[in-house]
């Protein structure tokens, strides 16, 4: 997991070359290629489960990750993500004076 700013996510966006999740607003987005998509409801609560266990120690950085990676292709398999403006994405990052919590992959 790596802290990103703002301005860091529109730069990582328009290189369309990084494959990463973010969390805005308590939830996953998956951007691959420059395109976002929303984490579908079920998984991004487990996810946010498993967050918690990754900051309580009770699962390690490789387990978090593995479990992202697991929730992202079953999401991708089922055509379960719904694609997100990105404009609306970086409206809404753009008041915020905190940065992200990025995975990359």
């Amino acid at each position: 997991m790596k802290q990103i700013s703002p301005t860091m996510f529109v730069t990582l966006l328009d290189n369309k070359e990084d494959r990463f999740a973010v969390i805005i607003n308590h939830w996953f987005y998956y951007i691959e290629k420059g395109r976002i998509y929303r984490f579908q409801q079920h998984n991004n609560t487990k996810m946010l489960a498993m967050l918690g266990s990754f900051y309580e120690g009770d699962i390690d950085a490789e387990g978090l990750i593995d479990e992202l990676k697991k929730s992202i292709i079953n999401q991708i398999q089922y055509d379960w993500f719904t694609d997100v403006w990105k404009e609306t994405i970086i409206e809404r990052i753009s008041h915020s004076p905190y940065d992200l919590e990025a995975f990359f992959f």
